[in-house]
């Protein structure tokens, strides 16, 4: 555990160095405008190009463009499937401030398919937005020290029993792969300056409901039947975010296999605030 913290750290602290030595002062194109350019080429399945333009952007070490690269590397998208190279790319992007990057990163080392890393999930769920939601009563908390010292974190999770270890572990895959893949909608964005939602997971079902607006009732976004993996369709057909939202908590519980021993009280919300610009 600790040398996959220690390597991780490692890494973004060389990246500001890494940083300074590149510079193209007549290269003006924004961060954003390669990112959507590439997108349309992957669009277009034209994959040569896409990753012809996404070096222009990493030369550039634009942290929108790492982004990009990273869930690129991670998906297997027009480029080989790599998690090592897809850390590289999402850690450098944390750098750059993209905060969605902590919690891609904490996803990812939750999957099963990347060991699971537990400590590097925990690790990076206590550096994203989901820290405030699930530090609470989820019984995943370090001391404050521990977050922000690697030695004093492994051994924090040293002291714990397994069965914690993997409970923990599937939260913070959950939670942070629905806070990573929660865009509003462009559709959306006419009607609303500013949009809110809040995420209640019960991992003892396991099930997310959602609620939008201060004074909005919860309704069902994603159910799973751990022994017959089923699925039950919540209500009628969502539209706009509550579509999006459904998506990504089906694709969370789909993703994570359900650990033993879930106190069945336990249960984490979360508030997005989407202010529309």
């Amino acid at each position: 555990m600790r040398a996959s913290l220690l390597s991780l750290l490692a890494l973004a602290l060389a990246l500001p160095a890494a940083r300074a030595q590149v510079r193209n002062p007549l290269y003006q194109q924004s961060g954003e405008a390669i990112v959507d350019e590439v997108r349309h080429l992957i669009a277009a399945r034209d994959c040569g190009a896409a990753v012809k333009q996404l070096k222009v952007g990493l030369e550039e070490t634009r942290p929108e463009v790492a982004l990009l690269a990273g869930s690129m590397y991670e998906h297997g998208v027009c480029v080989k499937r790599s998690w090592d190279h897809a850390v590289t790319f999402y850690v450098q992007a944390h750098a750059g401030g993209q905060a969605e990057a902590a919690e891609r990163l904490a996803a990812g080392f939750a999957d099963p398919a990347q060991g699971p890393d537990a400590a590097a999930a925990l690790w990076w769920t206590l550096h994203s937005r989901v820290r405030p939601h699930f530090i609470g009563d989820s019984g995943c908390a370090v001391g404050r020290e521990a977050e922000q010292d690697p030695d004093r974190f492994v051994a924090a999770l040293r002291s714990w029993d397994p069965a914690r270890l993997a409970i923990c572990n599937y939260i913070a895959g959950v939670v942070s792969a629905i806070s990573a893949d929660v865009k509003y909608p462009r559709r959306s964005q006419a009607s609303a300056m500013r949009s809110e939602a809040t995420l209640r997971f019960l991992p003892a079902v396991p099930r997310i409901d959602l609620k939008q607006g201060p004074d909005g009732e919860f309704r069902l976004a994603g159910w799973r039947d751990g022994d017959a993996a089923r699925e039950r369709e919540a209500g009628p057909a969502a539209e706009g975010f509550e579509a999006v939202f459904r998506d990504a908590a089906r694709r969370a519980l789909r993703r994570y296999p359900q650990p033993a021993g879930i106190p069945a009280e336990l249960q984490l919300q979360l508030r997005y605030v989407f202010v529309l610009e």
